[in-house]
């Protein structure tokens, strides 16, 4: 049975940097969604998972989303979005990180941080000031500058910082079909007690009452 924790998108690759966090490529394309991406109006955030988001004059933005959990050594939300096209021009990419899971008729409620140009055109980097909670889910969106050519598409790289990781909506859901129930708990215990990471849901390379504690508190929260 695959863990729903490992499921990634087929079109990413996942690995990680030697002392640093989780990398994964991306490729944004004309089958992506799109969105009404938001606009940062310069105020910080308030570490509530809300800054104050203003609509973009770029509507119909394409867009990828990314899941992201934090272990038990995550501090902040720190990612870094780059460019992969030869031409920067090509790829002008802008994220936005969410508490939960967003929604994208409503791009403005439950963000934490947006950026699309700190790090360098044609770069964004994610610096927000909320702390994780282990038990929290966030969303990554990411997305090109604007609706116009020619900086919509191509492939780029997200870097997490150390403690955060790519996840899935439901951290709980070990059956996969998309509801919490009894056979979720049977088939963590029995991943847990065969001693696979699969279970270790606080990623800290160990399975112990940290990951049982885990698995109860997501539980209880219900699925998004």
């Amino acid at each position: 049975m695959i863990n729903p924790k490992h499921l990634i998108p087929l079109l990413l690759t996942a690995s990680a940097i030697a002392g640093g966090g989780q990398t994964q490529i991306g490729s944004i394309t004309t089958d992506d969604p799109t969105w009404d991406r938001p606009t940062p109006t310069g105020t910080t955030p308030d570490g509530t998972c809300n800054i104050f988001a203003a609509d973009s004059l770029n509507d119909a933005v394409h867009y990828d989303a990314y899941y992201i959990r934090g272990d038990f050594t995550a501090d902040y939300f720190d990612a870094n979005i780059i460019s992969l096209e030869p031409n920067p021009i090509d790829l002008d990419p802008m994220a936005v990180v969410y508490c939960g899971v967003f929604d994208p008729m409503q791009p403005n409620l439950n963000v934490i941080d947006i950026d699309d140009d700190s790090n360098g055109y044609p770069n964004a980097l994610i610096f927000a000031e909320e702390i994780i909670d282990i038990t929290q889910l966030y969303t990554l969106v990411v997305s090109s500058y604007s609706n116009h050519p020619p900086s919509q598409f191509g492939d780029y790289l997200i870097e997490l910082r150390p403690g955060l990781y790519f996840s899935t909506a439901c951290l709980p859901d070990f059956s996969g079909d998309g509801t919490l129930d009894f056979f979720d708990i049977a088939n963590f215990l029995t991943l847990f007690n065969n001693n696979d990471l699969a279970a270790d849901l606080n990623n800290d390379g160990n399975l112990d009452f940290f990951d049982i504690s885990t698995f109860l508190t997501a539980f209880a929260n219900g699925c998004p």
